[in-house]
């Protein structure tokens, strides 16, 4: 799964050997830090996500749930749907 926010872009992979952790991959270490400064962090050999850390499923979860809160719903724009 992919993640792009405005500041970071996030790749989500299952982690092999431990099914109830996954792996996050980014090319922001800051904004790692922001949302999983409690994990290890580790350097790849992608030039697209540079950074990864290894993290449980529900550190992710609550992770997500910062980064829904932090939207700027004021900056999508405005939709009119007619019903038919």
């Amino acid at each position: 799964m992919i993640i792009q926010t405005s500041s970071a872009k996030f790749l989500i992979e299952s982690c092999e050997n431990r099914k109830d952790f996954v792996l996050i991959n980014s090319n922001s270490k800051e904004e790692l830090d922001r949302f999983f400064g409690s994990s290890d962090f580790s350097k790849t050999n992608s030039h697209e996500y540079p950074f990864q850390v290894k993290t449980c499923k529900q550190e992710f979860a609550n992770a997500m749930i910062l980064m829904v809160k932090e939207i700027d719903y004021s900056r999508f724009w405005s939709l009119d749907f007619q019903l038919i």
